[in-house]
């Protein structure tokens, strides 16, 4: 039973990661093209511009009414500005498609954590440059490394889990904008391993969302913002490593912990 319920998963993943593999392809040209397209209409209206200063140049006074005549049909389609809401509503669509395919690729991947004996403080201090800039933006960040236990894990992996929940912390201060924000980073030695918690001042989880946080594609971020497979594949990279992961409301904001066995 065990073994025809791996064979299935094989073949789960398989099949995911070809479709993904699929519309990664396209999805990547369609981006590419909707980049180009940005820029060309950048320049169709920085060449309007210069049309209409020229036309006043040389038509004089009677300029008003001919650029109207000629802009007519432009306005009654939309104008250039609804050119532009079209072209980022297509790549924010593309870019989320992009995205939960990345995501989707990432679920059927079944490769082991590579072993190897890790000091988890370097891993963070390694996350915590890639988000050094949006970090900066929107809160204060507490560094409070206390440690002293090595485990045994993938450090690409584990840094995955902890960019997932750092990204999670800066959008939930990002829903609170007006508050001045503290992101604080902390690792413990417990009785069994290491502690990593992550706490945030941002909006919190709501109570009727908290048995959902880790279910896939469920996301409390606005639509195209997210695609729901952050913490569900966090969950998944810290239990192949011996390890839980969780999180506990706080009186303003929230905390996740990772909670990892010693080497």
């Amino acid at each position: 039973m065990a073994l025809d319920r791996e064979v299935q998963d094989a073949e789960l993943a398989t099949l995911v990661a070809g479709m993904a593999h699929e519309i990664n392809n396209p999805i990547t040209y369609v981006l590419g093209n909707l980049r180009e397209l940005t820029g060309s209409c950048a320049a169709i209206a920085e060449t309007l511009a210069a049309y209409r200063s020229e036309l006043r140049r040389l038509a004089g006074e009677a300029a008003p009414a001919r650029i109207d005549d000629l802009e007519a049909k432009l306005r009654d389609a939309g104008g250039l500005e609804l050119v532009d809401e079209l072209v980022t509503d297509a790549t924010d669509g593309a870019a989320r498609i992009r995205d939960l395919m990345r995501d989707l690729l990432s679920v059927s991947r079944s490769a082991q954590p590579a072993r190897a004996p890790l000091q988890l403080e370097t891993v963070l201090e390694q996350t915590l440059r890639l988000v050094a800039r949006p970090l900066a933006a929107r809160a204060e960040l507490v560094r409070d490394f206390a440690t002293t236990r090595v485990v045994e894990g993938d450090a690409a992996q584990l840094g995955q889990v902890f960019l997932n929940l750092l990204s999670n912390a800066l959008d939930a201060c990002a829903a609170l904008p007006d508050r001045a924000h503290r992101i604080s980073v902390r690792t413990r030695d417990t009785a069994r391993g290491v502690r990593i918690e992550i706490d945030d001042s941002g909006a919190g989880i709501h109570p009727d969302e908290r048995a959902r946080v880790f279910v896939p594609f469920f996301t409390t971020k606005p639509t195209g913002a997210g695609t729901g497979l952050g913490l569900y594949l966090s969950r998944r990279i810290v239990r192949d490593h011996g390890g839980e992961i969780g999180f506990e409301p706080l009186e303003s904001g929230t905390r996740f912990f990772v909670e990892l066995p010693a080497a």
